[in-house]
């Protein structure tokens, strides 16, 4: 009989054994360390107790009130095995995420831990918050902040008033970086913004100051400012789940047996500061407001038409600027045509370091009088950048002919304000339906007319009551409010996804699609989605009884939206319709298992 060795079978067996065997009575510690010392106002931190020596606590641990400082956001568990000189510990971390809300230096008392029967204590703690924000790496990580980092450029640092500025935010990485989520836009107080998609080609390699970096696009921003003077744009903030090594502590920390972790690291960008110069004097009488260049075409559906028929003025305005402040501009027709109020498309795209767009504007005009008439052009004035002067787009007249008889209307630029409604009103019509009798000496109190009056009030009070009592919890309970609240935001999400679903802007789609996942689930537990991985999501919906295929669907549907959001190619329309049927889907299952 022949004997097949395999070593990987012995391996294995030999690593089921040694998990299995018990804890032979390791002490049980408890302490308590900071993801930073030091954090910018607004910012979030980390507050991570971790106890040596069980599986499971006896209860919830004691943690000080940090309300006047900082703001709870939520917590998360994960559980470590290591073998060390021929024994086997167990390190059970709890993370507490806040948020920074007052400026100073605050102590943090000690954390009571109840475990193994005993309360465990640990060390108080100190932490600073300061007014500019702190770009750091984790220190429990070992990446230093060359290793990862966000940057913010500008396409220029000078511009006038209404001059877009395209600012585009980069994310540089020596490290394994899994995904990123944005916690933070920055506040476009000063500013009309225009959100640019995000240029083909995902993940590049890049050399700065010499170092090698993996770096993608994180978001491209187009950026007009309403007014003179020195502008600050606030910086840009988003958390990075990196994959890191753990401390080598015993055989299970070797790389081949999986001994690495995700962590969650909060990244800044820097601010942009800009100067933003008037625009000089003199524009002329027709100026837009629009800064860049415009270009004007009129048209009608036909030019030979009867009196009282109606027509369709068409005015397309393209170009380059802020086209979507672009207001209806005035027009020189004829006393004797009634115009209607304009029907308005528009559609902005990305160009250079702006935008470019086209914007129409449909009248319905109704020549009430006959006669050769010539439509005058229609006149748009914009500054021009390029030359830094004022120009004149201009259309060209347009010749109508109109036969009939003149139309008994009214004369005047009143017409021009009438609308369909006024229309309307001008046929009244004769009621021929056969009216309702009432009986003489009738019974008051056998109307439901009657009974309707008296109680209506008491309905209304009745439904005033449940609905105060529903704000007031809705106030006050706030894993109540987001449970309530997140199927809608979620439906929300998987519609500004639809709108981005064409294949160029893939990433933008996938990204709005991951953020809905992680936001329903949020929103479900009560949990900041900012700072959940993969890992605690199995443990808490495995806590709460969620079947495992349930939660097979969701976790694919993240990693599928990762993996999308940094693929080299780019997905065909089918694809991206499928993922948003199977999101839509596994939420509508996750919900139900939860509810």
């Amino acid at each position: 009989m022949t004997v097949v060795f395999r070593p990987f079978a012995v391996v294995a067996a030999v690593l089921v054994w040694l998990v299995c065997l018990p804890v032979p009575g390791w002490a049980q510690t408890a302490r308590a360390y900071l993801s930073q010392a030091e954090v910018g106002l607004n910012q979030q931190f980390v507050l991570n107790v971790e106890v040596e020596g069980i599986q499971q606590l006896d209860g919830d641990p004691q943690v000080p009130d940090l309300s006047a400082f900082a703001a709870y956001l939520g917590s998360g568990t994960s559980t470590a095995m290591q073998m060390a000189n021929g024994r086997t510990s167990v390190t059970l971390t709890i993370q507490y995420q806040f948020q920074a809300t007052a400026e100073g230096t605050f102590a943090i008392g000690p954390v009571t831990v109840p475990a193994a029967g005993r309360a465990l204590t640990t060390e108080p703690l100190s932490i600073r918050v300061t007014a500019a924000p702190v770009n750091r790496a984790d220190a429990d990580t070992g990446i230093a902040p060359d290793d990862l980092f966000v940057t913010a450029t500008p396409s220029k640092e000078t511009v006038y008033v209404n001059e877009p500025v395209t600012v585009e935010y980069r994310i540089f990485t020596r490290v394994n970086v899994d995904g990123y989520t944005l916690t933070e836009q920055p506040g476009t107080a000063g500013f009309w913004a225009e959100d640019l998609p995000d240029p083909a080609g995902g993940v590049e390699q890049v050399v700065r100051n010499g170092v090698p970096y993996a770096s993608s696009v994180i978001r491209r921003v187009a950026l007009f400012p309403t007014s003179a003077g020195p502008k600050t744009v606030d910086p840009l903030s988003l958390e990075a789940q990196v994959r890191v090594q753990r401390r080598s502590r015993g055989f299970f920390d070797d790389p081949f047996f999986g001994g690495s972790r995700t962590r969650a690291i909060v990244l800044l960008s820097d601010s942009v500061e800009l100067e933003v110069r008037p625009l000089p004097a003199g524009e002329p009488p027709s100026f837009t407001g629009v800064v860049g260049q415009l270009e004007v075409v009129t048209s009608f559906d036909r030019t030979d038409v009867n009196t009282n028929d109606a027509l369709t003025f068409r005015l397309e305005v393209t170009g380059t600027g802020n086209i979507r402040t672009l207001a209806a501009p005035e027009l020189g027709f004829p006393s004797d045509f009634e115009v209607y109020p304009p029907d308005v498309t528009e559609r902005v795209e990305p160009f250079g370091d702006g935008v470019r767009g086209r914007k129409v504007f449909e009248y319905v005009v109704v020549p009430r009088a006959p006669g050769e008439v010539s439509i005058p052009p229609v006149e748009l004035a914009y500054f021009n950048i390029q030359t830094n002067s004022y120009a004149v787009a201009r259309s060209a007249p347009i010749a109508v002919r109109i036969v009939g008889d003149a139309a008994d209307a009214p004369s005047g630029p009143s017409r021009r304000r009438r609308s369909g409604i006024d229309a309307q009103q001008d046929i009244r019509f004769i009621r021929i339906a056969m009216p309702t009798f009432r009986p003489i000496g009738a019974s008051l109190f056998r109307s439901p007319g009657f009974w309707a009056v008296l109680l209506t009030p008491l309905l209304a009070v009745a439904g005033a009551g449940a609905m105060r009592r529903h704000q007031d919890r809705l106030r006050g309970d706030v894993a109540y409010a987001r449970r309530r609240r997140a199927s809608r935001l979620a439906k929300q999400r998987l519609a500004t996804a639809e709108s981005l679903r064409s294949p160029e802007r893939h990433r933008d789609f996938h990204a709005e699609v991951g953020r809905a996942l992680q936001g329903f689930l949020g929103d479900k537990l009560n949990l900041a989605e900012a700072g959940l991985v993969r890992d605690e999501i199995r443990s808490h919906l495995m806590a709460r009884g969620v079947p495992d295929e349930v939660i097979a669907a969701y976790l694919g549907c993240l990693e599928d939206c990762d993996r999308q959001r940094f693929a080299p190619t780019e997905p065909d329309a089918a694809a991206m319709e499928e993922m948003l049927a199977r999101a839509g889907q596994t939420m509508t299952n996750l919900g139900q298992a939860l509810s």
